[in-house]
């Protein structure tokens, strides 16, 4: 393969050593919706009444005031052969399941904007429907990422849960970015704190590429490849990797996220996920999705292909298109304040600096192209649409630099592509498993 080196340990060492200050950059990749969870053992008093069983024929309310946008998680359904449940949101978005998608759905509904849902269980031929809410995700606003709930959540959802708010709040994923070693020959940033756009102005566009996804609410960018399968980073997966949208629209002024119509929303496919996350060069994920409720379709159906993939491919300028915060300048939205174009698709082109074969699990493509958290999971491409790695980890500062991500010529991550999926690129398949042999 081409381009084989081994990075300078030199390098190597003083990223390790200046860990704590490169980790920020590391951690920008990956931007969390704030949200709470609450579930029906441990949910307020005043919110009981909405984990109630539901029989034949009955409806019920779930609204929570102040919420941005409502998910639903249910614990017990037992619908019939011919049985329903309807979800309708403020908007007249509507999601209808039977029994048997709601159960590879694993219970859990789309995103629908607003707080106020509509449940209805509707009857089979001869038999009763029954179905129970387990959890109700709660969408905050974009500013509940960065200041405390109680002063965050609109006065609404504060009189509802007291000082209880924050309890229901999950923690920041365990995963995240390891530290971006600087690139062969460059200075580590001595003045400017690592980012992730490459210089003073973000230069990303936005855009609006069919086979591109945010990943929610673990605020990620998942893709289409051909044959159907999605990929994204490794530190993009925990257990809020649950909910791949397309054809995003524009989030609100302050940036709080707007989910697409839940025809557009799919289910991840828990145990489909196959990952590596040792480190930049292998940090990725690929899974599987449930078709949609509404339409039938995957995604690779829905939005009419996917991306090619190459592990020989080497182009000179790379594009990445995915799901980075934003906002004025001069951060961009890392830290907020935040905009309409936050964590909506956005893309920029720029030089691919280097693209360097570690060994079979591990291979780095740096590059300087702007991102920003969020992005992390996102496609890196050349020219017709054929991508050569996963988009991974900030490096790139006011100064220079570069960011950072997985190439396909990681040989563990092609072989694993290749056992889920047919891929165009036969030749440099067999090269990767014969590679796997020798060294391993």
């Amino acid at each position: 393969m081409t381009g084989f080196s081994i990075e300078h340990p030199g390098r190597l060492l003083l990223a390790l050593l200046l860990c704590g200050f490169w980790a920020q950059g590391a951690l920008a990749q990956t931007a969390p919706v704030p949200h709470a969870v609450v579930p029906a053992q441990t949910a307020p008093e005043a919110l009981s009444g909405i984990f109630s069983e539901l029989g034949s024929g009955s409806e019920q309310v779930v609204e929570i005031a102040g919420a941005e946008w409502l998910q639903l998680q249910f614990a017990d359904y037992h619908l019939g052969p011919k049985g329903t449940l309807t979800i309708t949101g403020v908007d007249g978005d509507t999601q209808i399941f039977d029994q048997e998608q709601l159960a590879a759905w694993e219970g859990l509904t789309g995103i629908f904007n607003g707080s106020r849902l509509t449940v209805v269980v509707a009857p089979g031929e001869g038999e009763a429907a029954t179905a129970s809410i387990g959890k109700v995700i709660i969408g905050l606003p974009a500013t509940a990422g960065t200041e405390s709930p109680a002063t965050a959540a609109p006065q609404a959802m504060q009189s509802l849960f007291g000082s209880n708010l924050g309890q229901f709040i999950p923690p920041p994923p365990k995963r995240a970015p390891f530290p971006t070693p600087p690139e062969e020959g460059a200075a580590p940033a001595t003045d400017a704190v690592i980012e992730s756009i490459c210089g003073n102005n973000d230069d990303r566009a936005s855009s609006s590429h069919p086979f591109s996804g945010r990943i929610m609410p673990i605020g990620c960018t998942g893709w289409i490849i051909e044959g159907g399968a999605i990929l994204t980073a490794g530190h993009c997966i925990a257990s809020t990797t649950q909910t791949l949208e397309f054809n995003v629209p524009a989030s609100k002024s302050n940036g709080t996220t707007v989910s697409p119509s839940v025809q557009h929303q799919y289910k991840i496919i828990t145990s489909s996920i196959v990952d590596g996350y040792t480190g930049v060069g292998n940090d990725w994920a690929l899974f599987k999705v449930q078709p949609n409720t509404q339409t039938g379709q995957t995604p690779v159906q829905a939005q009419g292909g996917g991306f090619k993939i190459s592990q020989t491919a080497n182009p000179s300028s790379v594009t990445i298109t995915g799901y980075g915060v934003d906002g004025p300048a001069p951060t961009f939205g890392n830290p907020p304040p935040r905009n309409a174009d936050n964590q909506t698709q956005q893309t920029h082109a720029g030089t691919l600096t280097s693209h360097v074969d570690n060994g079979t699990t591990n291979a780095v493509i740096r590059y300087v192209v702007d991102t920003q958290g969020g992005n992390s999971g996102s496609p890196v491409f050349g020219s017709g649409d054929v991508a050569i790695g996963i988009h991974t980890n900030g490096g790139c500062f006011s100064g220079g630099g570069s960011n950072a991500g997985t190439s396909f010529r990681n040989d563990a991550l092609w072989s694993a592509i290749g056992a889920v999926t047919p891929e165009p690129d036969g030749a440099a398949l067999v090269a990767g498993w014969i590679r796997l042999l020798l060294f391993n």
